[in-house]
Order: C-alpha cells, then structure tokens, then sequence
C-alpha cells in the first residue's frame, strides 16, 4: 500500500519515510509469523524444521535492524512536520522490537533441544493460539497504520482491537505459565524456565504491536487522520 494518500499535507518526502515505516513492519511481522511456524515445526518435533524457520527469522530481523538504523539516521536528521519525529521514532522502535521479539524468542528452541516429553507437555495448553494472538496484534498495527487515509474513528477502532488481542495473549501466557509450574512430568527445572522465558519473550510481540498503536492514538489526537 501506498501511503501517498496519509498525511496529503505533508512533502514527499515524509510520505517516502513513512512507507519505508510500514516496510520495517513487513519485516517485523514476516518475522513473527516464520516464529508461528518454528512453534508448529516443534510441536512436532521436527528440529530440523526449527532449525529452518529460526534461520529464515534471525534473516529478516537483520534486514529489520539495517532499516530500522536507516530510518532512525533519516528521520533525526530531516525536517517534519509539526514535531511529529519523536512520534515516528517511537512508532519505529516498537516495530522493531516486534522482529527483535521474534528473533530472541526463536533462538531459544534453536539452541536448546526440549525432549519430546517436555514438548509434549508444553503444547497441552494452546501455544499455537497464544503466537497466533501475538502475530494478529501485529497484523492489526499495519491495518492500523492504513486506516490514518480513511478515518481517525477507524483507527481507533483497530487500536481498541490491538489492545484487545495483547490481553487476551497475556491471559493466555498466563495459564500456559500456570500449567508449566505445575511441571506434572517432573522435567529439569532449567526446561521450565526457558519455556516460560520463550513465553515472556513473544508476549512482547502483542505488548510492542499495543505500544505502537498508542503512538498512532497520539497523531490521531494530534490530527493526523
């Protein structure tokens, strides 16, 4: 999508900037989604199909960060308009974040291998659907980001959905948690905490999506809609 129709008053210029944001989003949420399939690949045991997915990750949140310090040099340096640079700095940030969440998150699976019990007793409790809620949140900012060419009403209703999806990831994370604590099969108590820090990890996937829609409620409220 174009953003050429965003923020009409603004130069060229900005408006190139601002689409280069939404392309560091691609990134952030390609990256998150190759993070659902490392969880599927290891819900089957297939490390192989692990060790693949985390590759494919750590690939995209390098291009993230390239573009990410890009950007940050482009837009500490230019001229915006009515002080929105700290705006986009901080929309920017959250967004990488999201490929950075992803990358930190896989790398746990790919340096250690869970035995079939401890991975089995994980996925009792609905990992698939706890990413699944992470990545839809992310999916929602771009939907978000979009919407400032249609209305501030319809921003803000994705925003209220986006809020929405990273509660209902941490009441997610948060029975899965519960569940590992009960550690029914006796595991090693250090496979215990790297799946709850797998988990603490990708919940900020759905915590940085909501940060970032927080900043577009802030150009809403500042009349950039």
């Amino acid at each position: 999508m174009e953003l050429r129709d965003i923020f009409s008053f603004l130069g060229s210029g900005e408006r190139k900037t601002l689409q280069r944001v939404v392309e560091v989003l691609d990134l952030s949420i390609e990256s998150s989604q190759h993070l659902l399939n490392l969880v599927e690949q290891l819900k089957k045991c297939d490390f192989d199909g692990v060790a693949r997915e985390f590759d494919r990750i750590s690939e995209l949140e390098n291009r993230a960060d390239e573009e990410h310090r890009r950007l940050v040099r482009l837009i500490c340096t230019g001229s915006f308009f009515g002080g929105i640079r700290e705006d986009l700095l901080s929309l920017l940030e959250n967004i990488d974040n999201i490929a950075d969440a992803a990358k930190h998150s896989a790398m746990i699976f790919h340096e250690t291998e869970l035995s079939k019990t401890v991975i089995d007793y994980f996925f009792q409790e609905d990992v698939i659907s706890f990413v699944s809620t992470c990545v839809y949140a992310a999916q929602q900012l771009k939907e978000a980001i979009k919407a400032l060419e249609k209305s501030k009403e319809e921003v803000l209703e994705l925003t209220e959905i986006i809020d929405q999806k990273e509660t209902e990831a941490d009441d997610i994370h948060h029975l899965i948690v519960q569940h590992l604590y009960k550690n029914e099969i006796n595991a090693k108590s250090l496979d215990i905490v790297l799946l709850k820090d797998f988990l603490t990890i990708a919940d900020d996937i759905a915590d940085n999506s909501e940060n970032g829609s927080d900043v577009l409620q802030i150009l809403v409220a500042k009349g950039y809609s």
